[in-house]
């Protein structure tokens, strides 16, 4: 990924969010979309630490969720946002694209939509945008994997890897950032060898 100064980091990220909305036809509230691009920006910053510890905690989400719903947890609304937050990130920006979908896509995408969802209610200021996250999860995950993946493709190595992901599981959006970068695909019923 290019460096960025941290003063355009959110419109840098802005921008690709954007983009990547459009490409995938995904409308997304004004609201919502500022969020994503916060949480993106907020999670990629060395001075962050909020996002930072939630995507290294080793605890599993799964774990970690259910410490949120039980009814000793001092926080249960933080907790939650971390899960929810971290499900997305993992599930979309971090998500390693040479699986085929399912999965460990499924895992977050159930956790991180499950999380927003049950974060509506005690959150009236962020209700709509949780709601919005819980219920389009796979759709904002898919948005911040293109908006990784376009950066990847950048560097040489990272258009090889993104054509050996794409070999595997034929991922729409990685074809579509492929040929846009002027890789001629085999057709579907054809398999093919990198080199």
């Amino acid at each position: 990924m290019p460096v960025i100064a941290r003063a355009s980091l959110v419109e840098f990220f802005k921008e690709q969010v954007e983009g990547a909305m459009a490409h995938q036809g995904v409308p997304a509230p004004e609201a919502t979309a500022c969020y994503v691009v916060h949480l993106l920006s907020d999670a990629v910053r060395s001075d962050s630490n909020v996002p930072a510890a939630a995507l290294s905690d080793s605890q599993p989400l799964a774990l970690r969720l259910a410490a949120a719903l039980d009814q000793r947890c001092p926080d249960p609304s933080r907790a939650l946002r971390q899960v929810a937050d971290a499900a997305l990130l993992a599930g979309g920006f971090f998500a390693p694209r040479g699986r085929p979908r399912g999965g460990t896509a499924t895992y977050y995408r159930t956790l991180g939509g499950f999380a927003y969802g049950a974060l509506v209610q005690p959150s009236a200021v962020l209700g709509p945008i949780f709601r919005d996250l819980a219920e389009r999860f796979a759709l904002y995950a898919d948005v911040l994997g293109e908006v990784n993946q376009r950066a990847e493709m950048q560097a040489p190595a990272g258009l090889v890897r993104a054509l050996e992901s794409w070999q595997r599981c034929r991922h729409i959006v990685t074809e579509r950032l492929l040929l846009e970068r002027g890789v001629v695909l085999p057709p579907r019923a054809t398999s093919m060898r990198v080199q």
